[in-house]
């Protein structure tokens, strides 16, 4: 940029100041005896020898130099945020190799997560060219790259497999009850099955004559 602005500049003064740069062409004893502009003041000098021709193309191309300079530099000046612009973008690119499409480390997603959220902050020409952003962005491409591994990480890791439930008491304590070969319950304080109840047992012919009087009702015994 600064050789730009100094080609710039140069192009300017030569056509400020073609006469000079006619006479910076020539032989210094090609000038002996021709007049040339003064670079002390107005007006025309006479240069009356070699040497003296010789001294003044040299004060020429150092007055021109420091005019052509001082042009370059007011131009960087007027430039500065541009020239600020540009450089952060060039920087940024520097410290952010995977945000280059083409390179081996290119990342897509990351490229278009922050394209999307740096939208607002961009600085672009007439043309709509893209030149960089109005504000430092490299603390949002860390926050965003940081944010992408996390999420990465999170998707690459199996989730925890839960602990088998363990039985409550009264399931244990069914689980370890005996069973037949059918799979049922087996309770070894129960009668023994095929023992029948002898006749006449006072269970199967109570008399309830007592009661039926007590309550006061006719006697229904046959």
């Amino acid at each position: 940029m600064q050789q730009s602005y100094q080609s710039a500049a140069l192009e300017e003064v030569q056509k400020e100041h073609a006469k000079y740069f006619e006479a910076l062409e020539q032989h210094p004893r090609l000038l002996v005896g021709v007049q040339v502009p003064s670079i002390t003041g107005d007006g025309m000098e006479t240069l009356r020898t070699s040497e003296d021709a010789k001294e003044w193309q040299e004060a020429v191309k150092s007055v021109l130099v420091k005019e052509v300079q001082a042009k370059a530099q007011q131009s960087m000046d007027e430039s500065s945020d541009y020239l600020t612009t540009i450089n952060s973008s060039i920087e940024l690119f520097q410290k952010n190799l995977d945000l280059i499409p083409g390179t081996k480390g290119f990342d897509l997603e990351l490229a278009n997560r922050f394209t999307k959220l740096a939208e607002p902050y961009e600085l672009r020409t007439e043309e709509g060219k893209l030149q960089g952003y109005t504000v430092p962005v490299q603390p949002l491409i860390e926050q965003l790259r940081a944010q992408v591994t996390a999420e990465r990480q999170k998707a690459a890791t199996p989730a925890p497999v839960a602990p088998a439930a363990q039985p409550t008491p009264q399931q244990q304590r069914a689980a370890e009850q005996a069973r037949n070969t059918q799979g049922q319950f087996t309770d070894p304080n129960a009668p023994q099955e095929g023992i029948p109840s002898k006749a006449g047992d006072s269970s199967t012919t109570e008399d309830f004559s007592a009661l039926f009087g007590t309550l006061g009702l006719p006697d229904l015994r046959i």
